[in-house]
C-alpha cells in the first residue's frame, strides 16, 4: 500500500472515530438540548448551504481571517529581518513577542470592543495571537541557514541579491510555508472565537453566539463543522506552498 493511500486511511479511520463517539455521546445523553443527533445537524448544514445570511457571514469571516493571516506574515517577515540584520532589534522585539504570546485572549478582545468595533476587534486579535508564533518560526528558519555557505559565497564575490534568491529564501522559505496552513487554521480558531466573544454581526461566530442563545444547539454544531472543514481544506491546501520551493531549488541546482 502507497504511503499516501495508507495516510489517507488512518485519517479516515480518525475521521470515523469521531463519529462515533459523538454517535455515542448522543446515545448516552439522550438530550438534543445538550448533543444533537447526526441527522439533525446534517439537515442544518443543508439549511445553511442555502441561506444567503450564511454565505454572507461565511465570506466575511474567511475575507477577516485571510487579512489577518497575510498581515500577520508580513509583519513578522519585516521583523524577523530586522532581527536577523540587527541584534538590537532582536532584544527589543523579544519582551514585545513575549506579551503577545502571554496574552489572555478573551480579555484582549473585551478591551479591544471598547477601542474598536466588532468587526475590526477580531481582525486584530487574530493578527496579535498568529504574530508571535510566525516570527518564531522565521527568526527559527534564518538562524538554521549554513553560515558556512554564506561566508563561502561571500569569499567567492557573490553578490548579495544571488545570496538572497539562491541562499537565504531556498533555505527559509520551505519550513516557513510547511507551517503557513496551520498558521491560517489557527488564525481561523481565533478569528471565530473573537467574533463569538464581539458578538460580531455577518459573520461565523456571530451566527453561533446567535445559536446559542436560542438554545440552536444542532446549528452551533453545523456551523463548527463548516469552520472545522474550512479550516482543513486550507491548511491542506496551503500545505501544497511547499512543492513551490522544491521546484525552485531543483532548478537552481
Amino acid at each position: 500500500m502507497k504511503q499516501k493511500t495508507k495516510n489517507a486511511v488512518i485519517s479516515a479511520f480518525a475521521v470515523l472515530c469521531m463519529w462515533a463517539v459523538w454517535v455515542a455521546a448522543y446515545l448516552i445523553v439522550n438530550n438534543e438540548y445538550v448533543v444533537p443527533s447526526f441527522t439533525d445537524t446534517a439537515a442544518a448544514i443543508w439549511a445553511l448551504l442555502g441561506s444567503g445570511r450564511f454565505w454572507a457571514s461565511f465570506g466575511m469571516t474567511a475575507l477577516r481571517v485571510l487579512l489577518a493571516w497575510l498581515a500577520s506574515f508580513a509583519l513578522a517577515a519585516v521583523c524577523a529581518a530586522l532581527s536577523a540584520a540587527f541584534g538590537g532589534f532582536r532584544r527589543f522585539v523579544a519582551p514585545i513577542v513575549g506579551v503577545l504570546r502571554a496574552l489572555p485572549t478573551m480579555a484582549f478582545t473585551l478591551m479591544l470592543l471598547i477601542w474598536t468595533s466588532p468587526r475590526v476587534a477580531p481582525v486584530i486579535v487574530a493578527l496579535m495571537m498568529l504574530f508571535p508564533l510566525t516570527y518564531s518560526q522565521m527568526t527559527a528558519a534564518y538562524s538554521a541557514v549554513d553560515g558556512g555557505l554564506i561566508e563561502m559565497a561571500k569569499v567567492y564575490g557573490v553578490s548579495k541579491k544571488d545570496r538572497v534568491m539562491k541562499i537565504y529564501l531556498p533555505q527559509t522559505l520551505p519550513p516557513v510555508l510547511a507551517q503557513a496552513g496551520a498558521d491560517f487554521s489557527l488564525a481561523l480558531k481565533v478569528m471565530v472565537s473573537a467574533e463569538v466573544i464581539a458578538g460580531t454581526y455577518t459573520s461565523l461566530g456571530g451566527m453561533i453566539n446567535e445559536a446559542s442563545m436560542y438554545l440552536m444547539v444542532a446549528e452551533m454544531f453545523a456551523l463548527t463543522i463548516v469552520a472545522l472543514v474550512f479550516g482543513g481544506v486550507c491548511e491542506y491546501a496551503l500545505g501544497k506552498l511547499t512543492k513551490i520551493t522544491d521546484r525552485w531549488n531543483k532548478g537552481a541546482a
